[in-house]
């Protein structure tokens, strides 16, 4: 059984991986600090509240990718 920090994990990487955020600056504009990747790669659990920051933070950059894509579109 996958756990939720498990699944929580897995979702920042393939953030990661998709948007080609760098960890440093995605953990500097997602919860303010730059080593928040680092943290939760060696194993550091965050508390539901930065969860939820995060998991925001994401949705936020998912639902503004559509737009910016469009707008190129335009040009």
């Amino acid at each position: 059984m996958t756990t939720l920090t498990d699944q929580f994990h897995a979702r920042v990487e393939a953030f990661l991986e998709a948007t080609g955020f760098k960890p440093t600056e995605f953990g500097r504009q997602s919860v303010g600090d730059p080593s928040f990747v680092l943290g939760l790669r060696r194993g550091r659990s965050p508390t539901l509240a930065t969860a939820d920051r995060v998991l925001a933070f994401i949705a936020e950059v998912e639902a503004a990718e559509p737009r910016r894509r469009a707008k190129r579109a335009v040009r």
